[in-house]
């Protein structure tokens, strides 16, 4: 039993008001559709406005980003003097002959040089690095 002030409220009342305000809800909810619709409707004139104006932006102009690409390579090219193209690789082999993998006992050493960088040695140990490969 339901009890509302300190009365009692008969439950075939208090079930009234329940199905009364679920169907309020549902109504409401209804009433509302075409405000909802109106609203999607309006986003989806948005989303169709911005992908129309980055399509005409994108004829008139070009892609932007092989512009943008373009331009890192012009300003990579300024940066290094102007060398024909940034991709051609500007390593050289190093003088000294490698030792073969068999003869050598504390290790292969390459010194690879590089123009306008660090020298960078590597030394490649054998034995506990070769055990752990050959697993």
């Amino acid at each position: 039993m339901l009890y509302i002030n300190g009365r009692p409220i008969h439950p075939l009342i208090s079930f009234l008001v329940s199905v009364a305000a679920v169907a309020a809800f549902i109504g409401l909810g209804i009433l509302l559709l075409p405000i909802i619709g109106g609203i999607m409707i309006f986003v989806l004139f948005c989303v169709a406005a911005i992908a129309a104006y980055g399509a005409y932006y994108r004829w008139r102009y070009g892609d932007p980003f092989k512009r943008a690409h373009e331009e890192m390579i012009k300003r990579m090219q300024q940066a290094a003097g102007g060398a024909a193209n940034p991709r051609q690789s500007t390593a050289r082999p190093s003088e000294e002959p490698e030792v073969p993998r068999g003869e050598a006992k504390t290790g292969i050493r390459r010194t690879t040089v590089i123009e306008d960088a660090v020298v960078v040695e590597e030394i490649r140990r054998r034995g506990a690095d070769e055990s752990q490969d050959q697993r």
